[in-house]
């Protein structure tokens, strides 16, 4: 008689991988240790504990408006004429912060208050947020990334916050089934379900992209996985996702890595899709072909709902200079895309007429330094372009990537972003607001002051769509 197989034998292969897990644990340890940082997961947790022992709510007024950042959200409040900043973060070249700071602009006043609320979440970027007028007002926040300082760690979040405009209070929502830990996916309302879609997370050793969509319904809070009929878009990140009515989202670009042999290469996509649920619950894909649009990654973008359209500025686009390196070449655009037909429109300003002295009634603009000049190019044309001081032509914003965008009010606001200067990568904290209605001229709001020092190698390398290394290349604004 043979002898019994012992079910609870490993193989060699898994005992291999084990082995290898353990080593490179051990390694990173060291590594952390040295840079004197701890376990990312542990910071994470603790941080989160420490938010929950907040017994009530503060508020204060800032003396000025907010540090520079950039894969910040903001969002327009679903009540009142505010905009509401969350998150985001801030590379030096040697060290990156990252925020939780929930902030309220008020564009009548010119002020920025700070809330701080029980049970924040613990800080992080490229997330997602959305805000509804239900409950008296609710904004909430999906996913996202917290880097540790050294950016040798990255953790990915898949948990789902609410927080009450009214009370002034967070809730983690805790739900099964929901999507797995991302960063730079998108989430978009559409009617009384949350939508998330597309994303990446790296653990270090594997980046992966998603192309998978979830609903979470806001009345039951549950969340469904949703497999629509036809073929929809391929795995990527830092795309746009933009409600069109009550029954269907716009779907275009976005940025991926994808297997050319035994290489990778960068992708930007064109393609525009259109999902539509039917009144009998069902969803589907509807191809729209290619953008119009030069492929950007790192766009930002704002839907005027009363219009129906979306506002979309800036971006980057990847030219290849050899099979190793990419070249970013940075966009001032702004296009509007018609969510009914679908078409992309060139956004003309109809004059540049000098502003009116500040009244009482006008926020006064800070004094503006000495710009600084860099090169950028903007549909294959070159030219120059002012950076620091009064932005671009026409007193708007330079050309940058990963800005947050907003329309609220027939205004539409951009807010930071990230400059590419060289192999540098400068983090920015200006502000401007145009006019829907009139479409006259950019006002500024917060001027840029001159780029701070940089602290990083020249030589160290970027990718084109993000702050950190090849994993973060494809996220994006908002």
């Amino acid at each position: 008689m043979g002898k019994k197989k012992n079910k609870n034998k490993v193989s060699g292969a898994v005992k291999t991988a084990a082995k290898t897990e353990k080593k490179l644990a051990n390694k990173l340890k060291k590594e952390l240790a040295n840079l004197g940082e701890e376990d990312i997961a542990k910071v994470v947790a603790q941080i989160e504990r420490e938010e929950a022992k907040r017994a009530a709510a503060s508020e204060k007024n800032l003396p000025g408006p907010p540090s520079a950042r950039a894969y910040a959200s903001l969002t327009p409040h679903p009540t009142l004429n505010e905009l509401i900043l969350f998150g985001g973060e801030y590379h030096n070249g040697q060290k990156t912060e990252v925020y939780n700071e929930l902030i309220f602009y008020n564009p009548v006043s010119n002020i920025w208050r700070q809330v701080k609320a029980p049970g924040a979440p613990p800080p992080r970027s490229a997330h997602q947020a959305v805000a509804t007028p239900a409950n008296k007002g609710e904004l909430w926040v999906f996913g996202g990334e917290f880097t540790s300082p050294s950016e040798t760690q990255f953790y990915h979040y898949k948990d789902l916050w609410c927080f009450s405009l009214a009370e002034k209070k967070w809730e983690k929502v805790v739900a099964p089934n929901g999507p797995s830990a991302r960063s730079g996916h998108r989430m978009s309302l559409l009617g009384r379900k949350l939508l998330v879609f597309g994303g990446y997370c790296d653990d270090g050793r594997e980046c992966r992209y998603h192309d998978d969509l979830y609903a979470f319904s806001l009345d039951t809070r549950t969340w469904e996985k949703i497999t629509p009929n036809g073929r929809g878009p391929s795995p990527r990140s830092a795309c746009l996702m933009l409600p069109a009515g009550n029954d269907s989202v716009i779907i275009y670009g976005g940025f991926s890595r994808v297997r050319d042999g035994r290489t990778e290469r960068a992708c930007t996509h064109t393609d525009m899709f259109r999902l539509s649920c039917s009144t009998s619950g069902t969803w589907a894909w509807r191809s729209l072909g290619g953008g119009a649009r030069t492929a950007r990654a790192g766009l930002a973008a704002a839907v005027n709902v009363h219009a129906n359209r979306a506002y979309v500025f800036g971006g980057v686009n990847d030219v290849e200079e050899t099979e190793e390196e990419l070249k970013g070449e940075m966009s001032d655009d702004l296009s509007v895309l018609d969510l009914e037909t679908a078409r992309w429109h060139g956004v003309t300003l109809r004059s540049d007429q000098p502003r009116p002295p500040a009244t009482q009634d006008t926020p006064k603009e800070e004094p503006c330094p000495e710009p600084v000049t860099v090169a950028t190019r903007e549909e294959g044309a070159g030219r120059e372009r002012a950076v620091g001081g009064a932005g671009g032509a026409g007193g708007g914003p330079s050309a940058r990537m990963s800005a947050t965008l907003a329309a609220h009010r027939s205004v539409l606001y951009v807010y930071g972003g990230v400059l590419e200067k060289e192999e540098k990568q400068f983090y920015l904290g200006d502000m401007y607001s145009l006019d829907l209605h009139k479409l006259n001229e950019w006002k500024t709001i917060i001027c840029q002051p001159a780029l701070p020092d940089w602290l990083g190698s020249d030589s160290e390398e970027y990718d084109s769509d993000g702050s950190e290394d090849e994993s973060d290349s494809d996220d994006s604004d908002e």
